[in-house]
């Protein structure tokens, strides 16, 4: 998928931005898919902190561990 920016299922990731001020969490993704737009993938990322996963644009995701 273009545009993901080498977001990978298994990717470590964070959000590019601060949400209030607070450090975005890191998280692990598990699944990509086409988002409802062309070029727009969205990821879905299990969040360990919470316990919960969610998708998010994965444009908006930023990778901490490349290896992965």
């Amino acid at each position: 998928m273009p545009g993901r920016d080498s977001v990978k299922v298994g990717s470590i990731v964070k959000s590019k931005y601060t949400i209030s001020g607070h450090r975005a969490r890191m998280g692990i993704v598990i699944q990509l898919r086409e988002g409802a737009f062309e070029n727009q993938p969205l990821a879905q990322v299990f969040w360990p902190h919470g316990g919960v996963a969610g998708w998010v644009e994965a444009k908006d995701m930023e990778v901490i561990d490349e290896s992965r």
